[in-house]
């Protein structure tokens, strides 16, 4: 069984080393994994040195796009390495969002202000708005704080995490292949799914694709009797 938590704490220089073995193994240049991750060259290049933050949802997609294991960052395992190509910049967007979603969650669980937040990061109470939001991403060293602090795992923030199964629409976006599907379908579809007040119409459209063509028509002729 993988180790949930990386060695040494969570060590830059160590994450950034693997990194860059992954993705000379998978053979990707920097420039094309740069653009993946929604970065530039240099910041690549000072991530893989230990010299810059790296955030989970990059730390995933360079997973998913090297077809590797999240834990494999942290871990001895063997590395096996496959070019694949995937929406990787909207599915960072997604994570991020959904990250801040359970980062409120967790905060608000355990009776935390965003004050005691801002406070225990050293950062604005602004950031941490920003954060749960999922407008600005969340560093790696600062997640492992939040993680330590609030006594939980990384497990908890990743995308088949069973903390994001617990209701609502943010189940459907657990896994990485739906997010790839969701990010696939026309823009005016994908905004009104991620809209919060249209769950009810959802939930009637699913509850109305499991009954019958003779129950729907049923009720079609019903509502043509009232309308007219």
């Amino acid at each position: 069984m993988a180790n949930d938590k990386p060695q040494a704490g969570l060590d830059q220089k160590l994450i950034g080393q693997k990194i860059h073995t992954v993705r000379v193994r998978a053979g990707l240049n920097i420039e094309e994994v740069s653009a993946s991750l929604g970065t530039t060259p240099e910041i690549l290049s000072q991530i893989e040195a230990g010299q810059h933050d790296v955030t989970l949802p990059q730390l995933e997609i360079l997973a998913l796009i090297c077809n590797v294991t999240i834990t494999d960052f942290w871990s001895a395992d063997a590395l096996k390495t496959k070019k694949v190509d995937y929406p990787t910049l909207q599915i960072i967007d997604l994570r991020r969002r959904i990250i801040g979603v359970l980062l409120k969650q967790t905060r608000i669980e355990a009776g935390a202000s965003e004050e005691d937040v801002a406070t225990l990061l050293n950062i604005s109470v602004e950031q941490v708005t920003q954060y749960e939001l999922g407008q600005v991403d969340i560093p790696m060293q600062q997640l492992g704080a939040l993680r330590d602090h609030f006594g939980i795992t990384f497990s908890y923030f990743l995308d088949d995490s069973s903390a994001v199964k617990k209701g609502g629409f943010t189940q459907d976006l657990t896994m990485l292949d739906e997010i790839v599907e969701f990010t696939q379908l026309p823009q005016d579809v994908r905004e009104f799914l991620a809209n919060p007040a249209n769950l009810l119409y959802l939930n009637i459209a699913m509850k109305l694709s499991e009954l019958s063509v003779d129950t729907l028509r049923g009720l079609a002729e019903g509502l043509l009797e009232v309308t007219y």
